[in-house]
């Protein structure tokens, strides 16, 4: 004898139960408040909202004021620096160094490197690296004029070092070790 499933047996095939009443009618043990999602903003929640976006506020414009006098300091110290060694290097044009475009032609030019070189920034991406490369050495030429070891250049690779070295050149009590032009 071979055993087959009771349905096959049959021809037709129908349901006993109604499969809708039966799933309606189950109680699944869950509390349907628990999955309510509206949230009422009461008045203490809309003053914490409001005094959060003013903190917000308030640290964004400061670090915006941070950011700019850092910035314009930065660029007046750059700018005085430069002055003071293309003066003492004896340059005709000292005063490029406060216009922006100006004060690298200025830089390349103390470092005995051709101007029209800052063209290669119209470069996207690998003009902006060797005109970079350029000011490390015109620097390390500038630092050699002025009697100091031409590797102190280097330092321009370091941010704050940079700064330092810029003062080094500028108002160090270093004399020329080469006759400048």
């Amino acid at each position: 004898m071979v055993a087959t499933p009771v349905l096959a047996q049959t021809d037709t095939v129908t349901s006993t139960t109604d499969d809708s009443s039966y799933y309606d009618s189950y109680d699944y043990g869950y509390d349907d408040s628990y999955y309510d999602f509206s949230y009422d903003l009461s008045d203490t929640d809309a003053e914490a909202g409001v005094l959060a976006g003013l903190g917000v506020m308030l640290f964004s414009g400061v670090m915006l004021v941070f950011s700019i006098v850092v910035g314009l300091g930065s660029y007046i110290y750059c700018s005085l620096a430069l002055m003071k060694i293309a003066k003492r290097m004896d340059h005709e044009n000292p005063w490029f160094a406060w216009i922006p475009i100006l004060n690298m032609v200025l830089l390349l030019q103390l470092g005995d490197q051709n101007p029209v070189l800052l063209l290669l920034l119209l470069i996207p991406g690998v003009g902006a690296v060797v005109v970079g490369v350029l000011s490390i050495i015109a620097l390390m030429k500038i630092c050699e004029k002025r009697g100091y070891d031409k590797m102190l250049g280097l330092l321009s690779l370091i941010p704050v070092a940079s700064y330092v070295l810029l003062g080094i050149l500028a108002w160090g009590k270093k004399e020329p070790a080469v006759a400048v032009k």
